[in-house]
């Protein structure tokens, strides 16, 4: 029945879409948006020309949302992702994942920052408090796999986040901020270029400290980033840029139930720390050969220092150097006078990590180091091909051999074969109306710590699977969006943590380790988004996701996943006192949870939360004040004391309760 609930929704909104009347106002203030290039597809394309949900937040978007970070706008935004507060308010410790996903979901969602991966090949979630929100262009977020054209961690999407400039004119921005908990922290940007010489630039760098919302809850985060791009006549560029983050912070860990609803701030009484330090180097380099023919080599080099202490005596630090090389030919020459876009490309990647963990319990001391390298290298193409004018179909393939090596495990050695493929038709009967149908296979290799150490001698199969995507996209009466997509979904091997595992170390029994499912994960879901923008005006969004993620078989049948909420509810609204000012304010209901690893489904449920935020926003026009801008903002408004994210239904990580931010901006 909930399949039928989704689907039925998705055919009526399509219906009345297409149905409806496509006269547009004459209104002079209607907001004109300019024509984006989503990067992530690689071959310049725009939304409407993906056959897929694409969902794009532009600079003003960003600006108007009142967000304070990353992870604060895309919970705000996007209603095809789950948010979990493990770190309560410090977004470095925020997951991300697609909407159905539970434990460990942010490795099926690959993050892109200026051609940076912000995935780590561990277990460790993409940081993205290193990411300045005022230095942002533009985010795309990409539904359903991607992983013909972007690899492993792009089984479910893709963010890709854009920072670079897009054309030669003088942007700055100036900010600080201020607000609860000790919070205090700026930032500073600027992109422009000399048109004359082709040469574009960016630069921008934040940090921010708070002493936390919880005790042992404090971080210090440091970050800079930057580029400088060259242009040559016929198209051509080369493209190069670095980034650094350093991110220190105090881990507040899990609490009990009883612990939490006495007192939500409290710790476990460690004072455990986390401290990350990454840096690294993009180039790319674009040539155009002929009006066909182009192709685009790119690299990447990184390094991640991670040093932590947890349950006040047992430490971690470790390195992990990553190395990537993507050679890429696009053609874009008619086939039997259709019009055709090809890309053909390679991927080899490096991954490695040097560890080392000691500590001493009542159990004694102990201390030992491993080494893990894994080398991928995949082929993949994909080609469009347009029909018509109004209809294309695309077709794409990507094979990738991986080989892994663990100092540590049973078997040292390992090698993945792995392939996806996609296939989908895209259809736009009438200008910005996309609707599109497509089906896709796809892969994720395990994390370096899901494979089995010493103590099992089967180690982790990588997860593999198909999903089935339809949706519209329909931009009418200049100012009102309508967006829905509906998926259904299979994944065979799906990775877990089993507390109850039995295996034998030693000649010992002992419990916990993580496996694969041993029957199929079913998902299927849907998710709507309606929104009007008025400049000057008003502005108002409503969005709704479904999405119902149960096991397909054995033990578990039909039991829901941990960690999945099925419904989510954004509503989001602002409204222009006069020109210089707006006040702001939205709404986000998430529904009830299974706690990890509670895959009999037997334990108290995370019990579903709404919470509000408001602000106001001034940027006064007058020649002795232009330029600056004054936001408040007010997050859970109401302070409502909720967890999103809890283990075994025993350990809870309280969210943040309510919080405010005022900021002072000076852009130029």
């Amino acid at each position: 029945m909930k399949t039928l609930k989704f689907a039925a929704a998705l055919a009526v909104a399509s219906a009345s879409a297409l149905a409806a009347d496509e006269a547009k106002t004459n209104s002079t203030e209607a907001v004109e948006l300019p024509t984006v290039v989503v990067e992530a597809s690689r071959t310049g394309r725009t939304a409407a020309e993906i056959p897929a949900a694409v969902q794009i937040i532009t600079a003003s978007e960003i600006a108007a949302s009142g967000a304070k970070d990353v992870v604060d706008l895309l919970e705000k935004k996007v209603p095809s992702l789950d948010i979990a507060h493990v770190g309560a308010a410090n977004p470095a410790f925020a997951q991300i994942a697609p909407r159905g996903y539970g434990e460990n979901g942010f490795g099926r969602l690959l993050v892109i920052v200026d051609g940076e991966r912000l995935n780590n090949p561990d277990m460790n979630s993409p940081n993205l408090a290193q990411i300045d929100l005022g230095a942002v262009r533009r985010i795309e977020i990409l539904q359903g796999s991607q992983n013909v054209l972007h690899g492993d961690a792009a089984s479910a999407g893709v963010i890709n986040i854009v920072t670079e400039p897009d054309g030669y004119d003088t942007h700055g921005r100036i900010e600080l901020h201020g607000g609860s908990w000790g919070t205090i922290g700026g930032g500073v940007s600027l992109r422009g270029g000399v048109e004359d010489w082709g040469t574009q630039y960016w630069m921008n760098g934040g940090w921010e400290h708070s002493d936390g919302y919880r005790h042992n809850n404090g971080h210090d985060i440091y970050s800079l980033g930057g580029g400088v791009k060259q242009n040559f006549d016929g198209g051509s560029y080369v493209r190069v840029s670095a980034f650094y983050n350093d991110t220190d912070a105090d881990l507040a860990g899990a609490i009990t139930k009883d612990q939490w609803k006495r007192n939500p701030k409290t710790s476990d009484g460690y004072d455990d720390s986390y401290r990350r330090t990454t840096y690294g180097l993009n180039a790319t380099a674009y040539g155009v050969l002929n009006g066909d023919n182009a192709v685009r080599l790119a690299q990447t080099v990184s390094r991640r220092h991670l040093q932590s202490r947890g349950y006040g005596y047992w430490h971690t630090d470790y390195d992990i150097y990553s190395y990537s090389f993507t050679p890429e030919w696009i053609n874009t020459a008619d086939v039997f006078g259709l019009g055709n876009e090809l890309i053909v490309g390679a991927t080899f990647r490096y991954d490695r990590n040097d560890a080392a963990n000691w500590g001493r319990s009542s159990y004694g001391y102990s201390h030992y180091k491993y080494d893990f390298d894994r080398q991928s290298m995949g082929f993949y193409a994909q080609d469009t091909l347009h029909l018509t004018d109004t209809l294309a179909v695309q077709a794409g393939a990507r094979y990738e051999r991986a080989w892994n090596k663990c100092t540590m495990a049973a078997r040292d050695g390992r090698t993945y074969d792995l392939t996806a493929f996609d296939a989908a038709v895209l259809w736009n009967p009438v200008d910005d109306l996309k609707t599109y149908l497509r089906f896709s296979r796809f892969y994720r290799m395990p994390f370096i710590d899901e494979v089995a150490y010493a103590s099992r001698d089967d180690l982790i199969s990588p997860e593999r699977g198909w999903r089935v995507d339809g949706g519209v996209d329909w931009t009418f009466l200049e100012d009102f969006n309508f967006a829905g997509n509906a998926f259904v979904s299979r994944t065979r091997n799906e990775i877990f943590y089993d507390p109850n595992f039995l295996y034998y170390s030693g000649g010992w029994p002992s419990f916990g380790d993580n496996v694969n499912a041993p029957d199929p994960v079913m998902r299927e879901g849907f998710d709507v988004r309606l929104a009007w923008e008025r400049d000057k005006v008003a502005g108002a969004s409503l969005a709704y996701g479904f999405v119902n993620a149960e096991f397909d078989g054995g033990e578990y049948d039909g039991n829901e996943v941990p960690l999945v909420s099925e419904s989510v509810v954004l509503a989001n609204a602002r409204v222009w006192l006069w020109d210089d000012c707006f006040v702001f304010g939205g709404y986000r209901y998430q529904s009830e949870r299974r706690s990890i690893s509670d895959f009999a489904n037997t334990a108290e449920k995370l019990k579903g939360y709404g919470i509000f935020h408001a602000g106001v926003q001034y940027a006064p026009h007058y020649d002795c004040v232009k330029g600056l801008v004054f936001r408040l903002t007010v997050n859970n408004l109401f302070d409502k004391e909720y967890c999103d994210y809890s283990t075994y239904g025993t350990a809870y990580y309280p969210a943040a309760g309510r919080s405010w931010m005022l900021s002072v901006a000076y852009e130029f």
